[in-house]
């Protein structure tokens, strides 16, 4: 119907190192926290905090570069943008993404990313691809 989507995992070649199976813990941690946010009458902001919080807790957000979502529909990237100083206020019917991520330069990059429809009871995630550890 000419609407857009848009998703994320991250995939490892051969046995991932302690380190990274950490960061991964910490993104994916992350991803659900945001997700879980969402809901109607929340602001965008708000959903952006609860998943760059887990990674700032962790000790790693200095490495989180990018805002925590986007809008999408008839484009990839368009309102609400979910990140800090979006005070939109979420209403049932949006969608956008939930793509937290840490990216340490000049060793790797991880994202795990969603899309979400708000709901009234909270969010749906339209994709349905594992979040697991994908070890290839």
């Amino acid at each position: 119907g000419g609407f857009c989507s848009d998703i994320s995992r991250t995939y490892f070649v051969g046995e991932p190192t302690e380190e990274q199976r950490k960061i991964y813990d910490i993104v994916l941690k992350a991803n659900k926290k945001g997700e879980e946010a969402v809901r109607e009458g929340v602001t965008a902001e708000e959903v952006d905090r609860a998943a760059r919080n887990v990674i700032k807790e962790a000790g790693y957000g200095e490495f989180f570069i990018n805002r925590v979502g986007h809008g999408i529909g008839f484009g990839v990237h368009e309102a609400p943008y979910i990140m800090e100083g979006n005070k939109t206020i979420l209403k049932s019917g949006m969608a956008f993404s939930v793509e937290p991520g840490i990216y340490i330069p000049g060793k790797f990059g991880m994202r795990v990313e969603d899309i979400v429809v708000v709901t009234e009871k909270g969010c749906e995630v339209l994709n349905k691809a594992t979040k697991d550890m994908i070890i290839i």
